[in-house]
């Protein structure tokens, strides 16, 4: 019994944390960003959202997306309102909406972006 306890714990403890990243704004997980080229007016960034992670709230008019991996992503708006999209491996779509957002990763698995990003 107790070795069944040891093994348990830690499974509970990552559990519970990864719930109240998830469910609070000060803990919450944000997307691995990395920059792949750089130039005066381009930005080329690879992106990672894990589940539960939340991108800062922005403009992102013009960005060009490739999905290296999909899964479900939340838009919120800036008026708090929230569209549900489902990304799929292979698609590309560039984002022409005008108000800011914040995206969430409310899927189970982690969405991998390519993102062109015109300044």
């Amino acid at each position: 019994m107790k070795k069944a306890a040891c093994i348990a714990l830690p499974g509970m403890i990552l559990a519970l944390t990864l719930a109240l990243a998830a469910s609070s704004p000060a803990l919450a997980i944000e997307p691995v960003l990395k920059t792949l080229a750089e130039d005066a007016t381009t930005r080329v960034i690879d992106v990672t959202e894990a589940p539960g992670s939340v991108g800062a709230m922005t403009k992102r008019t013009g960005n060009i997306i490739y999905v290296v991996s999909g899964g479900t992503l939340e838009r919120t708006y800036d008026d708090g309102t929230k569209q549900t999209m489902n990304r799929k491996a292979g698609e590309a779509a560039i984002i022409t909406e005008k108000r800011a957002y914040s995206v969430k990763n409310t899927g189970t698995t982690t969405v991998h972006l390519i993102e062109v990003i015109k300044k």
